[in-house]
């Protein structure tokens, strides 16, 4: 534009363009020289995406950076996850040098930050680039809560640890004080006993072992909560994961050793194992995981478990496959507990009222609301069956859900059990 003001000056004898073209051409040759001055002739520095932390807590927030050179207006653009927040609101932010945004997120699992758009340009905007960089993943551990219940468990079947045993041996618990025999320890006489009935008697303890823990989790359907929970309802998904975590982390704490098996292929096995690696490990299965399930796909057989091992079922209890599978686990004589992780929103009937329910203004001609009180009504068949069954099921309320079945089976383990066919 410059030039051109410039010759139509020269070629028509008018100063005045010359007036409004010298500023433009003054413009357009700094831009070159500065360009030339930096080394930028041929092109700008690449941008560079990176984030400061590729694994957070649910709620929790990192920082995506993109950064290309000192001096250059750089703008970054970048989509909104699912189940994030970002800051700014709309995901686009300017800076010198750089740009820095926040990415909030709200739901467990992997979130792909990107492809993300930037827009580079010099401080004169003569010159300017904008190139796609690839999606990075961030990894969202799922929030574990402190399981408010007892450390307890029906049936210790290892070596040594926190769980009281009906076995007497090396412990703490007292059994009951005995006439001392050859090869007891001498540190364990009760001499005020000794010294009443002038006999040696030793004091006989209880063992205490650690248990093998299995926690199943049914990723076969992700059931969204009904509209009227709010925004930030927890899906069945959400529930399942949050059980299994607040799970692993309770029984990992005492020193048990804890697996996992995923019935819906979405997580994966877990091996066997204990201690803080061991929790590490879940989550990071728990935190890779992708929320779509896809397509259903047949459900995986089951180990052979031990007779004895503790195992949590967390289901929404919907798929005839995962009642099957339940029932295989009891025939080998696992102690099951079955965590309900349905939304209580879902079939809930109290909002009909005897009429159609309003969404928006309006009635929805699919009658959904409907259509899941029969579904709820039906699995709750299902469910009296699994208890007259002698597995007991009971609903994730949050940290305090599975104290009273623990405590009633811990009480009853001394009870005749019945054989299983």
């Amino acid at each position: 534009m410059g030039v051109l003001a410039l010759a139509l000056a020269l070629l028509r004898g008018e100063p005045a363009l010359i007036l409004a073209g010298l500023p433009l051409l003054t413009w357009a040759l700094l831009a070159v020289a500065r360009r030339t001055a930096r080394g930028e002739e041929r092109s700008y520095p690449a941008p560079s995406l990176r984030l400061n932390r590729r694994r957070i807590d649910e709620d929790g927030a990192a920082r995506a950076t993109v950064t290309t050179s000192p001096g250059l207006l750089t703008t970054a653009s970048v989509p909104r996850p699912p189940h994030a927040d970002l800051a700014p609101r709309h995901g686009s932010l300017t800076g010198d040098g750089g740009a820095a945004l926040r990415i909030g997120a709200r739901r467990w699992g992997r979130i792909e930050v990107g492809p993300v758009h930037v827009l580079v340009a010099d401080p004169l905007g003569a010159f300017r680039a904008q190139v796609d960089l690839p999606p990075v993943s961030l990894q969202v551990v799922p929030s574990s809560v402190v399981l408010d219940a007892p450390v307890d468990v029906p049936t210790p079947i290892g070596v040594s640890g926190a769980h009281l045993s009906r076995r007497r041996g090396d412990g703490t618990a007292l059994s009951e004080v005995r006439a001392f025999r050859p090869g007891d320890r001498l540190h364990r006489i009760n001499w005020r006993v000794t010294s009443r009935t002038g006999q040696l008697h030793t004091n006989a303890t209880f063992t205490e072992q650690d248990t093998e823990v299995l926690v199943v989790t049914d990723t076969t359907a992700d059931v969204s909560p009904a509209p009227w929970a709010g925004e930030d309802a927890p899906t069945s998904l959400d529930m399942t994961i949050r059980a299994t975590t607040a799970v692993a982390r309770h029984y990992l704490g005492v020193g048990d050793r804890v697996a996992l098996l995923d019935i819906g292929r979405l997580i994966g096995a877990v091996p066997p194992g204990s201690g803080p690696r061991q929790l590490r490990v879940l989550t990071e299965a728990l935190s890779r995981a992708a929320r779509d399930p896809g397509a259903l796909r047949p459900l995986p057989r089951l180990p052979v478990v031990r007779t004895g091992t503790l195992t949590v079922v967390c289901s929404p209890l919907l798929r005839p496959e995962v009642i099957t599978r339940i029932g295989e686990l009891v025939a080998h004589g696992a102690d099951v507990i079955v965590v309900d992780t349905l939304p209580p929103s879902v079939g809930d009937t109290s909002v009909l009222r005897g009429r159609p329910l309003r969404l928006e203004g309006r009635v929805s001609e699919r009658f959904w609301p409907e259509a899941w009180a029969l579904r709820r009504l039906e699995r709750e068949r299902t469910v009296r069956e699994l208890r007259e069954a002698g597995v007991p099921v009971t609903a994730w309320e949050g940290p305090a859900s599975l104290a009273p079945v623990l405590l009633s089976l811990s009480a009853a383990r001394g009870a005749p059990r019945r054989r299983r066919s």
